[in-house]
């Protein structure tokens, strides 16, 4: 759960270039830049804004970068990109995140609400604890606030993004919610808590314990695995990353593929424990894959298919959740399209028609990374901001505290 804190972090600390208050970017040079730039390279950038408008709110930030800073000029720069309607193209302002303004806790989205799950020993009273306010804000306001730093396609968007981006105390103080380098945390039972940053990668970090870890939380860090439960006749594929030896070669290192498991192996693998042992329902699970190449996934979807169409007795679930997006959404596709698959789960992140293809350039003074989007993928007739399952189940804190997961129960029980 390290990661927790690492989220955010896309560099070591500031740069002595960039500034809270005040600047030493020409931001007016940058922003041209960008107004000029994105427009050209994107696909489509006002599909759902207007650019008069995106014209006259870049003019807008900057008249005030000189006394608003680097730090609120880059933030006010993603609020506007994000007001665009694409969820992959932004500002990397992750570069301007202050590592020593971290605050230590890790938070999980539940059923229920926002619980901490990490967080240092000092602090340990917090672990377990539902967070309800920050200073003298409901959650539900800090949640807004943050909001707008990402395009908003849907609720499970923000489940997802808002514990990435809530343990940086400079946003929450931008937002008004922090004040005088630390954090007022209100938590279930009224509890208030003041909480300071703390180096991140500190050795005394402190967990919740659930009683267990059920397969897809436990292994969600690797690429892809699988699990036969001889028992249930259910084989589990877990697909947390749309990648492998193979796209790494071909799209991006060479060398580095070769430390990576190879998918067409895995898929050799799989396909003799299906032809090897008795299956009665397959799992495919994708709620932690957030993208990467779609075309190994589509390429044994299909074979996957014609597996099935032999095997009409075998039931399919595809799991889906807040962090399936991009490819992942595109291999849920060829799910609905190709098979008679049960999607569970929650609402995906990303939606069937979307924006994709990223490619990016760096601002010239500020040497922030602005990404976007080259192509549109049309998926569908339907414009839908999300894809629903057919069945939607979530998990609660109970569930988590006991090592539970209620998909994977519901799947079985069918």
């Amino acid at each position: 759960m390290k990661k927790l804190f690492l989220l955010l972090l896309g560099i070591a600390s500031i740069p002595a270039a960039f500034s809270q208050g005040g600047s030493g970017i020409d931001w007016a040079a940058d922003l041209d830049y960008l107004a000029s730039e994105l427009p050209a390279k994107h696909y489509n950038l006002f599909a759902k804004y207007d650019k008069a408008r995106f014209e006259t709110a870049i003019g807008a930030i900057k008249a005030s970068a000189g006394e608003a800073g680097d730090f609120a000029t880059a933030l006010k720069t993603q609020q506007l990109i994000a007001k665009l309607g694409d969820s992959h193209t932004m500002l990397y302002f992750q570069q301007l995140i202050n590592r020593q303004q971290i605050l230590p806790i890790g938070l999980l989205w539940v059923s229920d609400g926002l619980y901490v799950i990490q967080t240092t020993d000092e602090n340990k009273e917090l672990l377990g604890h539902r967070l309800t306010a920050v200073g003298k804000a409901p959650v539900e306001t800090v949640i807004d606030s943050l909001s707008t730093l990402f395009t908003v396609d849907n609720e499970a968007m923000v489940k997802s993004m808002i514990p990435q981006l809530f343990p940086s105390l400079q946003l929450l103080e931008y937002f008004g919610f922090a004040h005088n380098g630390q954090a007022e945390l209100t938590l279930d039972g009224d509890k208030t808590y003041t909480l300071k940053p703390s180096d991140p990668q500190r050795a005394d970090q402190a967990a919740f314990q659930p009683d267990s870890l059920p397969f897809a939380i436990a292994e969600r860090n690797v690429l892809f695995t699988d699990r036969y439960f001889p028992e249930e006749k259910i084989y589990y594929i877990l697909y947390n990353s749309c990648w492998g030896r193979e796209s790494e070669a071909e799209f991006k290192s060479r060398e580095k593929a070769a430390s990576l498991p190879s998918f067409t192996e895995f898929g050799q693998k799989a396909f003799g424990i299906l032809q090897g042992n008795p299956i009665g329902k397959i799992i495919f699970d994708m709620r932690n894959n957030g993208g990467g190449n779609s075309a190994q996934g589509t390429a044994f979807i299909e074979r996957l298919a014609g597996f099935l169409k032999q095997h009409p007795g075998i039931k399919t679930y595809v799991v889906i959740g807040r962090s399936t997006f991009s490819s992942a959404i595109l291999n849920t596709m060829d799910f609905k399209h190709l098979t008679d698959a049960v999607v569970v789960g929650e609402q995906t992140a990303g939606k069937p028609n979307h924006f994709g293809e990223v490619r990016s350039f760096q601002l010239p003074g500020s040497k922030l990374t602005v990404a976007y989007s080259t192509k549109y993928f049309r998926r569908t007739d339907e414009e839908a901001n999300t894809i629903t399952p057919d069945v939607r189940i979530e998990m609660s804190f109970a569930d988590f505290t006991k090592g539970i997961d209620p998909v994977y129960e519901w799947i079985k029980a069918q």
